[in-house]
């Protein structure tokens, strides 16, 4: 399902590490202040010979312990994200920072010892009569229990959190998400056009701000044009970068007031930095800067890009080409072009081969890779790895000293009718 732009920037806000942990604080604060409130209803077979003292010792304690905690986790988490980045790409560490069991372990430890602090200061204020203390107590002992269960939690996260196989797993998963919703909503909801489909005296509406496109509220926009018999040709895709002043959109229509057009340019969301809802090729693209930096003679790991290559390969199995779409779209009235199979396949690949040039692992892999996209996709889809091919094969050539090399590379390439005849040593030295 493809969200509006309310949904989008709730989600996105959502996701923000300070607003579960706020939440949490909060909660914690009107537990540690509720027990006048409670304690009337708490049965007298169930008041316990609890007192001052006795809560006080409980609440120290975890007081004491939470904040050393909460500042512990925090700096592990930390230098988990930055390894992440630095060993394998800058572009995981927002996917990172987004991790709802790392959000939630900080927002309890963090929210424990808020409610204890805020206990003992009612305590000491005396806001708590005698029968509060029980209540006071139990809650106490909840909270210790909810601690425990989320200091198992992350002793068994913190394990991966950070290394490269969990890294590349959560980026992977991203990339499937983007392109299984976009599988399921090809286009955003909308119809494909070409630029010839675009009338001349079309309103273009422009950018306000730079930055890249994070979201199409399609529904919307749909929306928009129907009281005025209009057609909206969106011109930019999630994630394209756009400077102030570039065409968002055209819109063929006879009269169009200025409201309705700033409320179409609302609808297209301009961010600073790229997201993997809308946009598979931001996860395709991260994917492969993964096994680019892998293939860098700091990490000289070319293990790790022949596993990005074959979760690629993976990933790339269920791209549906969008070129040619019929169907019963969402928003009628809008027009978005479709993502170009070379484009996705370039993206992926591309840079790999070029980096791993000399990698005669990496780049039968990506041959192979091909070879399969090749034999199970569409005919432009099936083109579009043949051209990929062609450009690893001629990077590979140059950089492979042994004929034997590069005729197995040759051989798992999915051009049936390319000569496998390759260049010798010596030919390609002179």
């Amino acid at each position: 399902m493809i969200p509006s732009d309310g949904v989008f920037r709730i989600r996105m806000f959502l996701r923000q590490i300070w607003v579960r942990i706020a939440a949490i604080t909060g909660l914690a604060v009107v537990s540690g202040l509720a027990a006048p409130v409670v304690s009337p209803f708490v049965p007298d077979a169930l008041r316990f010979g609890l007192d001052h003292g006795a809560t006080s010792d409980l609440l120290s304690v975890l007081t004491g312990s939470m904040l050393a905690v909460a500042t512990f986790s925090l700096s592990v988490m930390v230098t988990a994200h930055h390894y992440a980045s630095s060993q394998a790409t800058p572009r995981s560490h927002r996917l990172l920072r987004e991790d709802g069991r790392t959000q939630s372990v900080l927002a309890t430890f963090i929210g424990a010892f808020v409610y204890s602090l805020c206990a003992i200061a009612a305590i000491n204020a005396g806001f708590y009569a005698e029968a509060d203390f029980v209540v006071v107590y139990v809650t106490t002992i909840l909270v210790i229990g909810l601690v425990i269960v989320a200091l198992v939690r992350w002793v068994q996260h913190i394990s991966a959190l950070g290394s490269m196989d969990s890294t590349i797993e959560r980026v992977e998963a991203a990339a499937a998400r983007s392109i299984a919703t976009r599988a399921d909503t090809p286009l955003i909801g909308a119809r494909p056009y070409g630029p010839q489909d675009v009338p001349d005296d079309a309103i273009a509406v422009v950018a306000e701000r730079s930055g890249h496109v994070g979201n199409i509220d399609t529904a919307r926009l749909d929306a928009l044009a129907e009281p005025w018999d209009a057609t909206v040709h969106v011109e930019v895709l999630p994630g394209d970068w756009i400077a102030r002043g570039s065409v968002l959109m055209r819109i063929a229509a006879s009269h169009l007031d200025v409201p309705t057009q700033e409320a179409m340019r609302l609808c297209i969301l301009v961010d600073e930095h790229r997201s993997f809802d809308q946009d598979p090729l931001y996860g395709i693209q991260v994917m492969s800067e993964i096994a680019q930096r892998a293939l860098s003679p700091g990490l000289n790991d070319p293990r790790t890009a022949v596993d990005i290559v074959r979760r690629l390969s993976r990933l790339l199995d269920g791209w549906v080409e969008e070129v040619g779409l019929s169907g019963d779209p969402v928003a009628q009235r809008v027009r978005i072009r479709p993502i170009p199979s070379d484009a996705v396949l370039r993206e992926a690949f591309d840079f790999i081969a070029r980096d791993g040039a000399a990698f005669v692992e990496v780049q039968t892999e990506i041959q192979s890779a091909l070879a399969r996209l090749a034999a199970k996709g569409t005919p432009t889809v099936a083109a579009a790895a043949r051209r990929v091919s062609e450009r690893a094969l001629e990077r590979s050539d140059t950089a492979l000293e042994l004929e034997g090399d590069r005729a197995a590379i040759h051989a798992a390439a999915p051009s049936p009718d390319r000569p496998q005849s390759v260049r010798s040593a010596a030919a390609i030295g002179s």
